[in-house]
């Protein structure tokens, strides 16, 4: 069951019990909503994970929108998604988190039991305010509300309003701005002041924030200002590592909701940080890094079989659609087959991200971009240590194509070759591309050049792999398919393709040697 998802956009104050809510009518039309009694459970791990990420897991009972919810920070306001309470199952079963709730949360809380940590009673009187064609555009709710701390067994009570923009609110952030501002001027002249917390959750534990909370998995940051080539080049590598670690988190829930291209996503963050854990490894220490690496090696050879097979699958469907005198029914025939071995392949990679050696990887991860102990050199400026790191990986790759370019080589050695070759200079790309854009970028133009010329490389021998591994299972398909010849007709396809690539390759590399002589 699917969730629903809108961008949560309000503003709270808190009241005493003497205060009256303005008339608010020469802003806008208003109209009464009636009194609702809502009651809340509010989920997390014991050690406050989700509070220290600024996530809310709440359920429930009462109003348009009772169900399970989850909040998370965005860009603008709170992402808030929403699941019916139907997904709990049995009525009279203690409610639990449904796991399509608990998996939006999963990369956070990992294995940690999850229970509720606070219980809400409010009583929200409704006040909606509408624009000329009568659409609500503003939903303020003076609540009233009781809330205990489970932890403690401290009661609290306070009353709040809540201004939240509705879903025909203006749709420019300025006109809504203006729209909260006017509002806000109302209520701060009867009495009401701006919320001492942001949260009812924060509130019902006794704090002004909710990542107030101490969670041993969240990772410590540290104010060290804006990073340039004289920065430690463990501080330069590292924030592109804390960036990666928190594509791996947001990328997860998007796997297991089956997005297109999420899967690709994560096993890229997951190649990205053995590159920099290879390439950059002096900075770090070997105890660390080697265990490291390993699992991450493993996960990614789990992603890749489904990743591969989501290829073909697409690959196999495209040439089909690229040539008319070709069976449409090979294209069922051929892809299907992919498709296939592809869902198995998924059922695996769940299986592992379910799994408690994923779940360490994770907590590894956070500990590696916040313990200085994984460090090995963390006083060696950036200048002095990235772009010599940088012109080995440019040297090893053009050691990998010579061994390719060996005559003497059969076919499938040479193969095997150039497969190195290509994974040589995406882990150059990997190193590049990490200090010369994003968190990382302390280098700009001639260090781009050289992970574009990289990225070159790799495409056009990741390509001719590709056509190499279909040609392969086009052969063999053909063995037990009632179109031999259309068969064939994709195999020439193929081998024509590949050929092409290995044609404009030897220029690829000539420009990727040409961009590591320009290194600083």
């Amino acid at each position: 069951m699917t969730d629903s998802r809108h961008i949560e956009i309000e503003r709270k104050y808190d009241v005493d019990e003497t205060a009256t809510l303005p008339d608010l009518s020469d802003i806008a039309p208003t109209e009464p909503g009636g009194v609702v009694p809502l009651r809340a459970e509010y989920f997390d791990t014991a050690d406050g994970v989700l509070a220290a990420h600024r996530i809310v897991l709440r359920r429930r009972e009462g109003g348009a929108d009772e169900g399970w919810h989850i909040k998370v920070p965005a860009a603008l306001g709170r992402l808030e998604r929403h699941w019916p309470l139907a997904l709990e199952g049995a009525e009279g079963e203690e409610p639990r988190v449904p796991e399509p709730v608990l998996d939006a949360v999963r990369a956070r809380v990992r294995d940690r039991p999850v229970a509720v940590i606070a219980r809400l009673n409010t009583r929200r009187t409704l006040v909606r305010m509408l624009d000329e064609q009568g659409r609500r555009i503003v939903e303020i709710a003076d609540d009233v509300v009781t809330a205990s701390d489970v932890a403690t067994g401290i009661a609290r009570v306070w009353r709040e309003w809540e201004v939240e923009l509705d879903d025909d609110a203006p749709a420019d952030p300025d006109d809504a701005r203006v729209l909260l501002d006017e509002i806000e001027t109302r209520v701060l002249r009867a009495g009401a002041r701006p919320a001492a917390s942001a949260s009812k959750l924060a509130t019902a534990l006794g704090r002004t924030s909710l990542d107030d909370a101490p969670a041993s998995s969240a990772r410590s940051q540290t104010d060290q200002g804006a990073l340039t080539k004289s920065s430690p080049g463990s501080a330069v590598v590292v924030a592109a590592l804390a960036a990666l670690v928190d594509d791996i988190v947001a990328l997860d829930a998007r796997v297991r909701e089956r997005q297109p291209d999420s899967m690709h996503q994560l096993r890229t963050r997951v190649r990205r940080i053995r590159s920099l854990l290879t390439t950059y490894s002096p900075l770090f220490a070997t105890t660390v890094t080697q265990p490291l690496r390993a699992e991450l090696r493993h996960l990614g050879a789990v992603l890749g079989e489904a990743r591969d097979a989501e290829v073909m699958e697409d690959r196999a469907r495209a040439i089909v659609r690229d040539h008319e005198t070709v069976s449409a029914a090979v294209a069922d025939e051929l892809g299907g087959r992919w498709h296939t071995a592809g869902e198995a392949a998924m059922g695996r990679v769940l299986a592992e991200m379910s799994s408690a050696r994923y779940f360490r990887l994770l907590d590894s991860l956070d500990a590696l971009v916040a313990d200085p102990a994984a460090l090995a050199d963390d006083t060696s400026s950036a200048k002095d240590i990235l772009p010599s790191r940088l012109s080995r990986d440019a040297r090893r790759v053009r050691a990998r194509a010579r061994t390719a370019a060996d005559d003497t080589l059969d076919a499938a050695t040479r193969d095997e070759a150039l497969h190195e070759t290509r994974k040589a200079a995406k882990r150059l790309r990997y190193a590049a591309e990490a200090v010369s854009s994003g968190p990382g970028a302390v280098y700009g133009g001639r260090v781009l050049a050289l992970a574009s010329a990289a990225e070159a490389v790799h495409d056009l021998l990741g390509e001719y792999r590709d056509g190499r591994v279909m040609q392969e299972h086009l052969r063999v398909a053909a063995s037990t398919s009632a179109f031999p010849f259309d068969y064939g007709v994709l195999h020439e396809v193929e081998r024509l393709s590949a050929a092409l690539c290995l044609d404009d390759y030897p220029a690829a590399l000539r420009s990727l040697a040409k961009a590591a002589a320009r290194l600083p």
